[in-house]
């Protein structure tokens, strides 16, 4: 977007520095006017005790809202806000105690306000006659920083998901080329062929698989999101195939459990890198080529692990093409802060291990 680039090329680190000093000033003239009003002696002893409160509430929902906007957790923002009138509450009683032990205020509405505050200890504060007059004052102290904050993560948060959206429609195209390779399919079919004319009795699974497979692409792929276990019943269905295709050549080692939790994912996330180390493994040389391919489901996270051999004799393969490259790009955008992407290429080896974080 050219509006978001040109906003991203003014808003240097140095001027975002600048406009908080700027902010934080406005509010500490605010406070001190507010408190100077009411004749408090020590007006500056308020001023900064607003400040810390509002202070570390406005950068500590700068560091954890947006994570929470991002797993969907909204609950969790009420509970903050609770936790932010207990923060403000125990701050006030600890500065309205220790100015009525060690400073002489002489004004009679101050006096009032801190033995309003001390009388009755802190757990008195959550009483129906005190709760009522201390939230009002919490909402005026808090409201003004909090309310930007708020406003700012959930504009980006809004942003963000159109860049989501446009993101999607623009490699859908390079996407779908990624997809499954057709030179895989006329391989298998081939395959198919040769076993019917030997009339080998696997065929008939053979042609299940495949209709599956293809099934899944065209039609479930389509879903913003399905269950894990059909995505993986996917990735079977292809190394299944996979090794139909090459026989006893290649070494192929698997580990996919059945899981039955219902974890959900987007939709041929995985099957890139499985394909990756087909095409750039026994594809380009199937001598010394292998395939091992593991995942594992425990405490809510995915583990995929994905290797293959490379022949030292054949042409160096280059990883990272459109495939790779829209897989990287769509954990970036659905699973943010919730993924690790491992990659270690040797001479005769090339190993990926992947980690989703389903909370």
């Amino acid at each position: 977007m050219k509006n978001e680039s040109n906003w991203l090329s003014w808003y240097t680190p140095k001027v975002r520095v600048l406009c908080h000093i700027v902010f934080w000033l406005l509010m500490s003239i605010l406070y001190y006017a507010n408190y100077n009003r009411t004749g408090l002696n020590s007006t500056w002893i308020f001023v900064l005790k607003e400040l810390l409160v509002t202070g570390s509430l406005f950068y500590c929902a700068s560091w954890i809202i947006p994570r929470w906007i991002a797993k969907g957790k909204l609950y969790l923002i009420i509970l903050f806000f609770v936790f932010a009138y207990i923060w403000w509450l125990g701050w006030t009683y600890i500065l309205c105690y220790g100015i009525d032990v060690f400073f002489n205020e002489s004004h009679e509405n101050v006096n009032n306000y801190i033995r309003f505050v001390v009388d009755g200890g802190f757990l008195g504060l959550f009483k129906f006659e005190k709760s009522s007059a201390l939230f009002m004052d919490f909402i005026f102290v808090v409201s003004i920083p909090l309310t930007t904050k708020f406003t700012k993560v959930f504009t980006d948060g809004y942003l963000k998901m159109v860049k989501l959206e446009r993101d999607n429609l623009a490699m859908e195209l390079d996407f779908l080329k990624s997809q499954v390779s057709p030179h895989f399919l006329f391989n298998i079919l081939n395959s198919i062929y040769r076993m019917s004319e030997v009339n080998d009795p696997n065929a008939p699974r053979t042609v299940l698989q495949l209709s599956d497979l293809m099934r899944y692409v065209l039609y479930q792929a389509r879903n913003g999101e399905i269950l894990l276990s059909k995505e993986l019943e996917f990735i079977s269905n292809y190394v299944d195939l996979a090794k139909v295709r090459y026989g006893d050549k290649v070494p192929i080692k698997t580990s996919i459990p059945r899981v039955n939790d219902p974890y959900k994912i987007v939709p041929l996330l995985l099957i890139p890198f499985v394909e990756n180390a087909f095409k750039h493994g026994p594809d380009r040389s199937r001598n010394g080529a292998w395939v091992e391919i593991t995942l594992i489901v425990s405490n809510h996270k995915l583990v995929l692990t994905v290797k293959n051999g490379i022949n030292n004799s054949s042409e160096k393969p280059q990883y990272g093409g459109v495939g790779l490259r829209n897989v990287k790009r769509r954990l970036d955008l659905h699973y943010p802060n919730r993924h690790k992407l491992e990659i270690v290429e040797t001479n005769n080896s090339y190993t990926i291990e992947l980690t989703i974080d389903f909370k």
